[in-house]
């Protein structure tokens, strides 16, 4: 009830709450937001969703084995991961690293103060050689020689939402009604009718009367935040999402946002503030067009299930002894249904070495 009673107060400052000033609230509201507050868990016994490092360690190892195969064609040092849960992966990653591999530094930035903490008891667990190399910071600053991670962090990132009705297009915010918050629709201003507008010409369609969608204004903070401050890097994006054409699909009339709690969807976001998930998919184009602004190169562009399968995923699981444990393990990661095909892979960097070579299927030019 505390977080509802600061929302209500935003509301009733400003006569209304954007929807990712409300998102960002219940995520992230300091010791009441739901990624900020003592009861967060990502461990699957407890947690509202399931990610790849929490699956299995599989998931990680093929990670490590493209970190490797990077480090054969350029010089990278350290690693550098952001959001890393309960510090799963970095705990496989660290593990299984090898004497030639370990990094110098193995950073991990980290918003929440409660999962820093499950993070540092994780690390604990490891041996001083390698507990030793983590450094937990609070901002990017004159990094080099880095690998880069972000696995499922894109999709936290608190999006706006907009509708287009009656041939117009309204900001979807929420007000206070009869003390009750409801959802409302705002008059877009020029600016960011002029995005939508070119988001259209883009797609060379008109959007469609009463569909919903969400245009992330934060994506630049983030990467500028980055960019501005690396040199000579390699960095993996992983997050469910799209490219431009499917995102804004005329059939996706309801918009990518999803609520999760107990593993099940929500339908209503406006209630039990702070105890269940928010994410939105990434529109993978507009990232493109972010990271052209710095004149980087995407590596590729390619589905979780691509990726995995290449960096040696199937070899990896014949570890695995219990089969029924080992074909659960592989479906979720990799069958269409399931995370294969609705995750996606994005790798950049400043250049590499014209003769690294990827062998997955590549879909740059969808983007």
């Amino acid at each position: 009830m505390e977080l509802l009673s600061k929302i209500h107060a935003k509301a009733k400052q400003n006569g209304h709450i954007t929807f990712d000033d409300y998102m960002d609230m219940c995520l992230y509201y300091p010791n009441l937001g739901y990624y900020n507050n003592k009861n967060i868990s990502l461990d699957p016994k407890n947690s509202d969703f399931i990610t790849g490092p929490e699956i299995s360690s599989l998931y990680t190892e093929s990670i490590l084995k493209f970190y490797k195969d990077c480090k054969k064609y350029k010089k990278i040092n350290y690693v550098l991961e952001f959001g890393a849960g309960s510090g799963e992966m970095a705990y496989n990653f660290l593990l299984n690293a090898g004497n030639d591999y370990l990094p110098k530094k193995y950073y991990i930035l980290e918003k929440s103060n409660y999962l820093k903490e499950q993070q540092k008891n994780k690390i604990s667990m490891l041996s001083k050689k390698y507990s030793s190399r983590v450094e937990w910071v609070n901002e990017i600053s004159h990094l080099k020689d880095i690998f880069l991670i972000a696995n499922e962090v894109l999709d936290a990132i608190p999006t706006k939402r907009f509708l287009k009705k009656e041939n117009k297009f309204y900001e979807k915010v929420i007000k206070l009604k009869d003390n009750k918050l409801c959802f409302s629709n705002l008059d877009c201003n020029n600016l960011l009718e002029k995005k939508i507008k070119n988001i259209e010409k883009r797609l060379k369609y008109k959007i469609p009367n009463d569909y919903n969608f969400e245009i992330n204004m934060l994506y630049e903070n983030f990467f500028s935040g980055i960019f501005n401050n690396i040199n000579n890097f390699v960095f993996i994006i992983i997050d469910y999402g799209y490219h431009e054409k499917e995102f804004y699909h005329p059939e996706r009339s309801l918009g990518t946002l999803q609520y999760y709690k107990n593993h099940k969807k929500l339908k209503e976001p406006l209630n039990d503030q702070g105890n269940f998930d928010i994410s939105a998919s990434v529109d993978f184009s507009r990232v493109k067009r972010i990271i052209n602004l710095f004149d980087l190169e995407i590596l590729a562009y390619t589905t979780q299930e691509q990726f995995l399968l290449n960096t040696n995923i199937l070899e990896n699981s014949e570890g695995i002894i219990n089969p029924f444990e080992k074909k659960n393990i592989l479906q979720s990661l990799l069958f269409p249904s399931d995370m294969g095909e609705n995750f996606k892979m994005m790798i950049l960097c400043d250049h590499m070495n014209k003769d690294f070579n990827m062998g997955f299927k590549d879909y740059r030019h969808k983007l």
